[in-house]
């Protein structure tokens, strides 16, 4: 026997099956309509996730204050900063970043890389879940707009000028010998950031406002004792409601690479994914060559027959 007739021997059906060729075209035009099919459920999922509540609030605390109660400050910006030890392009960009001197941002520095000393787990998801960052050095702001390419730096500031972005959410939050109130009309949880200054693992220089932990606060609970949590070395307390749900930045950059949308859930793959009929000119030129292709089955199905007398 020919190792054609063998191998399509094997993956004959039990029974008397007289139509091989019959469930041969069904089984493939099953595997060829599945794409469009999962493409078009794709669509309606990012559609979904494009409308997306975009609420957040972010409040400040300079912790340990030198008050007895320590109340929250609102942010004016949010700048989410995610570089690595072992990037040499983040050395200019985070000197830059170390001069910013207003009180009313909120910079977080972000170690999302494994291969870093000061690695953090929730950076990177961060980095990685929400955001879908795919480049270091990057800067999100105001969990809104991406900063990307070798401009990032200068383009920062330009950012922050035309930023009219206002916070709201949290009603009230302080912290008094180490216990946290706080009350929100929300239904998002609490996200704790805690900043510390980190020593570079390569040069003599401290990295400010560096991420070394961070904790979440359920909605339902409103008084949290965190005494054990933060540290006399803790220099900074960044407070964060916000939905968890995975953000769609938009490009804030001027330049080749900083143009592009560089998250995977951004615009532009939304619409790459967009079931706009090419699919349809596929699956009917497939069609046509599997009607091309059926008397061959069919006379090789004869054959097979023919063979089958012959050999009783």
């Amino acid at each position: 026997m020919p190792l054609l007739n063998t191998c399509l021997e094997k993956l004959r059906p039990c029974g008397s099956n007289k139509h091989p060729a019959f469930w041969l075209t069904v089984i493939l035009c099953c595997v060829i309509i599945s794409p469009v099919c999962n493409a078009q459920v794709t669509v309606e999922d990012n559609t979904s996730a494009s409308v997306q509540d975009t609420f957040i609030d972010v409040l400040i605390i300079d912790y340990p204050c030198d008050v007895t109660i320590c109340e929250g400050v609102r942010a004016e910006t949010l700048i989410e900063y995610y570089g690595a030890d072992w990037c040499e392009p983040c050395e200019t960009l985070e000197l830059m970043l170390d001069s910013i001197s207003d009180k009313g941002i909120a910079l977080i520095h972000h170690h999302p890389s494994i291969n870093d000393q000061s690695y953090l787990n929730h950076s990177k998801a961060r980095f990685a879940e929400q955001y879908r960052l795919i480049f270091i050095p990057s800067i999100v702001v105001d969990s809104d707009g991406l900063l990307t390419g070798a401009g990032q730096g200068a383009e920062l500031n330009q950012t922050m000028a035309n930023s009219n972005v206002t916070f709201s959410g949290i009603d009230n939050l302080s912290i008094s010998n180490g216990i946290l109130n706080w009350n929100t009309s929300s239904s998002y949880e609490l996200q704790i950031w805690k900043l510390e200054s980190v020593k570079h693992e390569f040069d003599n220089r401290m990295l400010n406002n560096t991420a070394t932990d961070m904790m979440i606060v359920d909605n339902q609970q409103r008084v949290v004792n965190i005494s054990d949590w933060v540290t006399d070395s803790t220099s900074r307390l960044v407070f964060i409601l916000q939905s968890d749900e995975a953000r769609q930045l938009r490009s804030l950059s001027d330049s080749s690479t900083g143009a592009k949308e560089l998250s995977e859930s951004d615009e532009t793959l939304s619409d790459l994914l967009l079931h706009d009929g090419s699919y349809n000119a596929a699956v009917v030129t497939f069609l046509i060559l599997l009607l091309c292709l059926l008397p061959a089955l069919i006379s090789f199905r004869r054959l097979q027959k023919q063979v089958d007398y012959e050999s009783e």
